[in-house]
């Protein structure tokens, strides 16, 4: 029992000591890495032309890592697993070992020794030379009587009774059983050692073979993962090639996912999805640069035009002088408009557009927008209809822009006479305003672009009414910032029906 208490002891702190070396291992390790990286700097400023290499040198790739990392781990657990093969190997050995000394005891004693009181010293010798035994015989007085060592000098009495004890001597250990025997009245000791240098041999030729095991298999398995980690990262040197000869001149390469199932897959369509909004970010910027400079284009084009008529001919000739001074403040206020309108895509593009929400009514937003709209435009039917009062919170000044915006578009395309109807509810969670009107109506293949910066359905119309068609990218940004959204529906030449949503958050009845 106390021998198995001792390997139990023995084996705790085993693992004890193991996991403090992993504890200290973890906690050295940053130190160690940046020791490293201090004398690599050190070493850079002395050994200039060796810099790159030594970088190179110490610079561990993933593949590295990852193999270092499950080759220390796997060691470790053959490690943990060999230590509880040795350690169940000698206790094994032990148990053996006491119950041979323990069965050659009893042999003795019940064998060899009889009342008469003699100690057969030719039977015991012949025993122990057998066995590989020593067989010492104390009195009661703890003196030696007998012994088949020829050293009998260093002896001593172990008076753990019945119990085999592992006791060490110099440079070797051996077990020893001590039993008590009654002749004649008179108490004798028999004890009974054995050298357990071939025990210890066999435990250390074992370890010796799982040393060697264990390190052939951590060669094997750095060889293996080394590999193995290498074809399993290869898709990512694949990307980054890819990547690297991605450039804003050709945006048009992407990431290969097929045959691919796992989160390298996920990574490559992140970088596509990616690649696709910067390209078409990219090809929307170099549209609207386009665009711009031909709206630009054709104002500059006609003061300049009207400039060299007034310096050829306009000087004296009043006729010309006015309608050249006409037609550049015209296109003068053309322009101003226009840059307006880039200036207000440009701010909320760059998030520097802020609302400034307050609470007001939206009827009577909605029948002064009416109102105006009636005082430039006589030749429409304006209406207004509404059934509740609705109080709400938004930009009223941007919100305003966004609805004139609407009803201008409208008026535009909706000939004299024609009707041009706004309306005002609640639905459920939302706010509904509609525009309505009896125009040319929208061809249903235009209806998903008429948002788009400088798009327009009908090019010549429009441009003969004078828009830049920014209008409904300005009023769509305007009701997306109050998180809205519109609903369009139109027929051609039957007219165009608008609904903006916007949230029950933003209303208050």
């Amino acid at each position: 029992m106390n021998s198995l208490k001792k390997i139990f002891r023995l084996l705790y702190q085993l693992i004890r000591l193991i996991f403090y070396g992993i504890k200290v291992l973890f906690k050295t390790l940053p130190h160690f890495f940046t020791g490293m990286g201090q004398i690599l700097h050190v070493v850079g400023k002395i050994f200039k032309g060796a810099r790159q290499r030594i970088r190179r040198l110490f610079r561990f790739s993933i593949t590295f890592k990852i193999t270092v990392v499950y080759a220390f781990i796997i060691s470790l657990l053959l490690l943990l697993s060999n230590a509880s093969i040795l350690l169940g190997f000698r206790f094994f050995l032990l148990e053996q070992l006491g119950k041979d000394i323990e069965r050659n005891s009893q042999f003795i004693l019940t064998d060899y020794m009889d009342d008469t009181g003699q100690i057969p010293q030719e039977k015991i010798a012949n025993l122990a030379k057998q066995e590989n035994l020593q067989v010492h015989i104390f009195d009661g007085k703890n003196e030696i009587i007998y012994t088949t060592n020829n050293d009998a000098n260093n002896l001593q009495l172990i008076r753990q009774l019945d119990t085999p004890i592992v006791l060490d001597q110099r440079d070797s250990q051996s077990m020893i059983l001590t039993k008590s025997v009654s002749i004649n009245d008179e108490d004798f000791f028999l004890q009974v050692e054995k050298n357990m240098q071939t025990e210890n041999t066999y435990i250390q030729i074992l370890a010796l073979v799982l040393l060697i095991v264990n390190g052939v298999g951590a060669i094997i398995i750095l060889i293996i993962g080394s590999r193995i980690s290498r074809r399993m990262l290869k898709p990512i040197e694949t990307m980054t090639e890819t990547v690297k000869n991605i450039t804003i001149y050709d945006l048009n390469r992407r990431l290969d996912v097929r045959g691919s199932q796992d989160e390298l897959k996920e990574l490559a369509e992140t970088f596509n999805e990616m690649f696709d909004g910067i390209q078409s970010s990219y090809d929307r910027q170099n549209q609207f640069v386009s665009d711009a400079s031909h709206e630009l284009r054709t104002p500059i084009a006609v003061i300049q035009g009207y400039a060299n008529l007034l310096d050829r001919w306009g000087k004296d000739d009043k006729a010309v002088l006015e309608e050249s001074i006409v037609a550049i403040k015209g296109e003068a206020e053309n322009m101003q408009s226009l840059m307006e309108k880039l200036l207000f895509l440009a701010r909320s593009d760059k998030g520097l557009q802020k609302l400034e929400i307050e609470e007001f009514v939206l009827n009577d937003l909605m029948h002064e927008v009416a109102k105006e709209t009636r005082l430039i435009d006589t030749v429409h039917d304006i209406q207004y209809i509404s059934k509740e009062m609705i109080v709400i919170q938004a930009d009223r000044k941007t919100l305003k822009q966004a609805l004139r915006i609407f009803i201008d578009n409208s008026a535009k395309f909706t000939p004299p006479d024609g009707i041009i109807r706004l309306e005002t509810y609640l639905q459920k969670k939302h706010i509904v305003i509609v525009i309505e009107d009896t125009g040319a109506g929208i061809p249903k293949e235009d209806i998903p672009h008429i948002f788009d910066r400088f798009y327009r359905s009908d090019k010549s119309r429009t441009k003969a009414s004078g828009g830049h068609g920014l209008g409904l990218s300005i009023a769509k940004l305007i009701i997306d910032r109050h998180k809205g959204r519109i609903e369009v529906e139109s027929t051609v030449q039957v007219g165009t029906k608008i609904r903006i949503y916007l949230p029950v958050s933003q209303v208050k009845k």
